[in-house]
């Protein structure tokens, strides 16, 4: 598929833009995209993750967080398809095993992209800021006794409360999340704890598809020990090369 460029005030003809999505330390952030339905099966919609993260570069750093809701999935060299942690039992990896996860970015500067097909029902991830990010590592450092899952049940919550921190990925459609300096956004996975204290019997949650420059540069066979060959395109994989080789020499 070519790669021709555009820009957000490209994609801002097409589509309505809904801004300051967000409310975090009273900074409004967030942009979401509404791709009519005619539109998104047609280039740019339909391109891979990495056409959006590089092409939205600069609308990320603005806005932290670029949605795209109910876009269809395209699963081109996704780095990761992390379903529920009863489904990667097989794995040593915490990052598919444990319920939640500590705050952290995935590969600052660069922005990581996440997808889903389908409504998300057992877990989500935790958006914070530097402050909500403080606030979780002084608990947990107060209450060592408490598990990390024990200290996301109550610091999720506060964080909403307090507006350092919201939650996403729960519903169809595309995400595009900084980890830079710009917004200063850290995420984790988190437990819709209700959700699975109403279904403890849950086998399954519906995959989010992560994708990430370096990761699959580096560590998309390594993620997963059971990845496999699918959703694999080796023309898209040369072309992340290319501009990630040319981002780093000054020439986008």
């Amino acid at each position: 598929m070519t790669r021709a460029p555009f820009t957000f005030q490209d994609l801002a003809k097409d589509c309505a833009i809904q801004t300051a999505c967000y409310n975090i330390d009273e900074r409004e952030i967030g942009a979401k995209v509404i791709v009519p339905n005619e539109l998104q099966h047609r280039y740019p919609y339909c391109a891979s993750a990495y056409v959006f993260l590089q092409q939205l570069r600069s609308a990320i750093f603005e806005f932290g967080v670029v949605e795209f809701p109910n876009l269809p999935v395209n699963k081109t060299n996704h780095t990761l398809a992390q379903r529920s942690p009863k489904e990667h039992t097989y794995s040593s990896n915490t990052y598919l095993t444990d319920l939640c996860q500590q705050p952290h970015q995935d590969t600052p500067p660069l922005p990581t992209a996440f997808w889903l097909g389908e409504k998300r029902n057992y877990f989500a991830t935790w958006v914070m800021s530097t402050k909500g990010v403080e606030e979780f590592y002084a608990f947990a450092k107060d209450c060592p006794q408490l598990s990390v899952e024990e200290v996301h049940k109550i610091q999720v919550a506060q964080s909403l409360k307090s507006k350092s921190g919201f939650l996403m990925n729960q519903n169809p459609g595309l995400v595009l999340l900084d980890n830079s300096d710009n917004q200063s956004l850290y995420h984790a996975r988190t437990c819709c704890f209700q959700a699975v204290e109403e279904n403890p019997d849950y086998t399954f949650d519906t995959p989010m598809y992560a994708y990430s420059e370096i990761g699959l540069l580096n560590y998309i066979d390594s993620i997963d020990s059971r990845r496999c060959n699918n959703d694999r395109d080796a023309r898209d994989l040369e072309d992340v090369k290319a501009f990630m080789a040319a981002e780093k020499a000054g020439r986008v």
